[in-house]
C-alpha cells in the first residue's frame, strides 16, 4: 500500500514537473490597450449614487455646494496563473521573463485534491497591477475618478514565494491577531466584513493555498489575497504598492477565461460566478474596481468602506 502510494505521488510530481514545462496558449494574449476597451463601463453607471450634499470653504473666500457621489471605477488588473512567471499581459511578459534566472521559492503550483472530504486543495501564483484608464464616454453624470497610472507592475507572488506559500509572516508580524483569526468560524457559514470576502472564504492567511471544490472561486479569493497583499506589504515582497485595497462588496469583473459583467466582491451566488468560468490552465484574469465616494470641490476621492455584497 505504501509502495503505490509513493509511486502513485511521484507519477503526480513528475507529471506536475511536465506540465510546468509546457508552454500556454494563455501567455501575452492582452493588453492594457485591449483591457481598456474590455471595461465594463456599466459595472460604472449602475454603481452611480448621490449620497449627499455638501458645503465648504471655496479658495476664493466663498462657498462651494457640491454633490457627494459615489461609483465603482476601474483601478487594477488581478491574474491567478498555475505557471509560474506566465502572465495574459503583454506588459508584463518582459517583467516576467526577466525573472527566469532569478532563484525562487517554491518550483510548483499544481494542486493536492482532497478526495475524502470533497474538497481540493488549490494553489496558485498571485499578480497584481494598477490599471486606472482613462476611458472615454460621456455620461454626463458627475464620476468620483480616482488617480491613478495606467499601468504598474505592483505584486508578483513568485518574488514573494516564502510568504505567499507558507503564511508565516502574518504570524511573525502579529501573532495574536493570527491565531485569533484562525478561531473564528468559517466564512461560508458565517460571513464578515472585513477579513472575509463575504461567502467566498477569508482574506487570510494571504497566501496561494485555500481549499475550496470549485477552482474558479478558489481563484477568486487567490487573487483577492493578492491584491491584499500589494495594498498592505509590511514584511511582504512586493514590486510597488498597490494604493487600491480589494475590499468585500466592491467588483470584479473577469476576462479570462470567460468575459462577463462586473459582479460585487463575496456576491453569494456562486453559482453564477463560476459557471463557464473554469480554465483549462489554470489561468485567470479580472478587472478590479474600487468604489469611490467624492464632493468636488470639498472632498477628494476617496475608496470606501467594505460592504454586503448585493446584486450585481
Amino acid at each position: 500500500m505504501k509502495t503505490s502510494a509513493f509511486l502513485l505521488a511521484a507519477l503526480l510530481s513528475a507529471m506536475a514537473a511536465q506540465a510546468q514545462d509546457r508552454p500556454v496558449d494563455y501567455a501575452s494574449t492582452e493588453s492594457i490597450a485591449a483591457l481598456t476597451l474590455k471595461v465594463d463601463v456599466s459595472c460604472i453607471l449602475r454603481t452611480w449614487r448621490i449620497v449627499g450634499v455638501m458645503t465648504c470653504p471655496s479658495p476664493a473666500g466663498g462657498v462651494t455646494t457640491c454633490l457627494i457621489v459615489e461609483n465603482a471605477y476601474p483601478v487594477g488588473v488581478l491574474e491567478v496563473v498555475r505557471k509560474p512567471l506566465t502572465s495574459h499581459l503583454v506588459e508584463a511578459a518582459a517583467i516576467t521573463k526577466g525573472l527566469g534566472s532569478v532563484p525562487l521559492y517554491g518550483t510548483t503550483s499544481s494542486h493536492t485534491p482532497n478526495s475524502a472530504d470533497g474538497t481540493g486543495l488549490q494553489f496558485a501564483e498571485g499578480h497584481v497591477f494598477e490599471f486606472v484608464p482613462q476611458l472615454v464616454f460621456d455620461s454626463g453624470l458627475p464620476l468620483a475618478k480616482p488617480r491613478g497610472r495606467q499601468f504598474a507592475v505592483s505584486y508578483l507572488s513568485e518574488l514573494d514565494g516564502y510568504f505567499w506559500r507558507t503564511g508565516i509572516a502574518e504570524m511573525l508580524l502579529d501573532p495574536v491577531a493570527a491565531a485569533k483569526k484562525a478561531l473564528l468560524p468559517s466564512c461560508s457559514s458565517v460571513p464578515r466584513l472585513g477579513d472575509c470576502a463575504w461567502t467566498w472564504g477569508s482574506y487570510f492567511p494571504r497566501i496561494g493555498f485555500t481549499v475550496d471544490p470549485s477552482e474558479v472561486m478558489a481563484a477568486h479569493l487567490q487573487a483577492l489575497r493578492a491584491g491584499r497583499v500589494a495594498s498592505g506589504p509590511p514584511g511582504r515582497v512586493v514590486v510597488g504598492v498597490y494604493p487600491f485595497e480589494p475590499r468585500t462588496g466592491h467588483y470584479l469583473q473577469m476576462v479570462r477565461p470567460s468575459p462577463r459583467a462586473c459582479v460585487p466582491i463575496g456576491w453569494p451566488v456562486r453559482r453564477l460566478v463560476e459557471a463557464g468560468a473554469l480554465s483549462r490552465e489554470g489561468a485567470y484574469l479580472w478587472i478590479h474596481f474600487g468604489v469611490f465616494r467624492e464632493c468636488k470641490g470639498c472632498m477628494p476621492v476617496t475608496l470606501t468602506e467594505p460592504r454586503v455584497p448585493a446584486g450585481p
